[in-house]
């Protein structure tokens, strides 16, 4: 099974909307995905970037896309401790995951898979609650294809698809990769935001999401890429094989947007590095 994650376009948050660059981004991405074969169905935020990010590429394809409430953006809020750098932010709601490095180290919990969200800092917005309903989410859609997360915390397959790996080993990490006489793939299409992305991720990669909402960025329009890795018969796990790729953008000469990010994106549409 294969997972396609693509956030919105360059966003207007004001009007939850795309700007004028990020229209441009979309023209450039729809052509990218409606070159793609196969896709199973597709998926989207109730968030108008999100929708106004998909809706080129399913009226040039002809499909519909499910929304989902529980992929709109994760921002959620949550109480400022004590002890934060900036004492200007103690005791008031702040977006959960936008957290300066000083106190974001300091509680290794946040490190943890099982523990980040039972945090001091994350109760009293009520995160657990809501990680839940996106873990639940994509765990459901997931179902759906036969893919059934167990107790051990990666999936059963109930449809196993014949792969070369299980009767046909190679040594070491060269494993089969050919997909021509495979059966169809499944592939899902996402269209959605950068920290919901992050935190369906960090669920399927046994993560907690703070490391990839602190850690990772992904651009606007920007496509990210999972693949059920399946060694054993009839069970997966999931992998990512790329993340905030941006080919379509670079190729069609339209700068990568920063929007999310506090440094500065290489560009290279103007510096050369991409010729």
């Amino acid at each position: 099974m294969r997972l396609i994650f693509i956030r919105h376009g360059d966003p207007d948050y004001e009007h939850d909307d795309l700007t004028p660059k990020g229209k441009r981004e979309v023209e450039l991405l729809t052509k990218r995905v409606c070159s793609w074969k196969n896709i199973t169905a597709f998926y989207q935020s109730p968030l108008g970037r999100a929708k106004a990010t998909a809706a080129p590429t399913l009226a040039a394809l002809g499909r519909e896309a499910t929304t989902c409430e529980w992929l709109q953006e994760f921002k959620y809020k949550t109480r400022m401790t004590k002890n934060y750098p900036n004492k200007e932010w103690i005791g008031k709601d702040v977006m959960c995951w936008d957290l300066l490095p000083e106190f974001y180290t300091s509680d290794k919990d946040f490190f943890d898979k099982d523990r980040w969200a039972d945090t001091k800092f994350m109760k009293p917005g009520k995160i657990k609650k809501y990680y839940k309903e996106v873990c639940d989410g994509i765990d459901g859609i997931l179902a759906q294809y036969g893919y059934i997360r167990n107790k051990k915390d990666f999936y059963d397959v109930s449809n196993p698809v014949p792969n070369h790996n299980w009767s046909e080993p190679i040594n070491r990490y060269h494993l089969k990769s050919v997909k021509d006489d495979y059966p169809e793939e499944t592939t899902l299409v996402f269209f959605c935001h950068l920290g919901v992305m992050f935190t369906i991720i960090a669920h399927l990669t046994g993560l907690s999401p703070m490391q990839l909402w602190q850690g990772f960025y992904v651009a606007p329009t920007s496509i990210t890429i999972l693949n059920s890795e399946e060694r054993l018969a009839g069970q997966a796990w999931f992998r990512v094989e790329r993340l905030g790729d941006t080919n379509h953008l670079t190729n069609g000469g339209e700068p990568i947007s920063s929007s999310g990010y506090f440094a500065n994106v290489l560009d290279e549409t103007d510096s050369g590095l991409s010729k």
